[in-house]
């Protein structure tokens, strides 16, 4: 269940707006297919925000239940492929985080 929150800063939303947006059913699939997950238990959002001009523009932060099969190997693949995704849709150098929940500590309701 990738949990992935994209921030664009209001300066990049403005001209690639529609990039990133039609960029989110790829990230998805590519998500879906390197952890080996479903895309119904994938949740993707994109939201322009307003922040200080010496920071990064574009953040991905993505939030996926920990595995065996999801070690660092994998992870470090999945953000090394996820932030070229975002560049490219972004025109513009992406930063990207992942962190590993413990199954035993979360809980959704669908």
């Amino acid at each position: 269940m990738p949990l992935l929150s994209i921030t664009v800063d209001e300066t990049v939303w403005q001209n690639r707006k529609d990039d990133m947006t039609s960029a989110l059913p790829k990230i998805r699939e590519m998500l879906c297919n390197k952890l080996d997950v479903g895309q119904e238990f994938a949740s993707l959002t994109l939201t322009p925000v307003f922040g200080l001009t010496d920071q990064t523009k574009v953040n991905g932060d993505l939030r996926v239940l920990g595995k065996e099969s999801r070690g660092p190997e994998v992870l470090q693949d999945v953000a090394t492929t996820l932030q070229t995704m975002l560049s490219e849709a972004a025109a513009d150098h992406a930063s990207v985080r992942i962190t590993t929940m413990d199954p035993a500590k979360y809980m959704a309701k669908r």
